[in-house]
Order: structure tokens, then C-alpha cells, then sequence
């Protein structure tokens, strides 16, 4: 199982197993994630998510992009 912390609607967090995870359907203040017959509305827009399942930082637009690799 791969899990990823996701931040969730209203306010929190939520630790997703992405592999139970089916689909993504954009609304008007984010994103609905079904996992299953379940779903999570989160406040991310599609690409933001996308990021966020590829353990990227959520804003990353590729400019610069280290694939997870910080620098020192």
C-alpha cells in the first residue's frame, strides 16, 4: 500500500492509500477523490493533486522542479 497525506475539506488532513484511490472529479473549491464507493473533497485544484500523489510540493509547476531532491 502507498499512502499520502492529503489536506481535506473542511479544514484537516487525511493519510489516502492512492492505490484504493479510483478517480477525481474537479468542483467548484477543489476536488473530489473517490476511494472506492467513499470520496474526500480536497482543496486542491487537479494539477495540485496531482503533485501532491507524486510527493511533489502541491504548487509546483515544474520551474525549477527537483523530483523530490532538495537542495544543500
Amino acid at each position: 500500500m502507498r499512502f499520502v497525506q492529503i489536506d481535506i475539506l473542511p479544514e484537516g488532513k487525511a493519510l489516502v492509500d492512492i492505490d484504493k484511490m479510483t478517480h477525481a472529479v474537479a468542483q467548484d473549491d477543489g476536488v473530489r477523490v473517490f476511494l472506492g464507493a467513499n470520496h474526500l473533497d480536497v482543496p486542491h485544484t487537479l494539477p495540485e493533486l496531482e503533485n501532491v500523489l507524486a510527493g511533489r510540493d502541491r504548487r509546483d509547476d515544474g520551474e525549477g522542479s527537483r523530483a523530490g531532491f532538495g537542495v544543500r
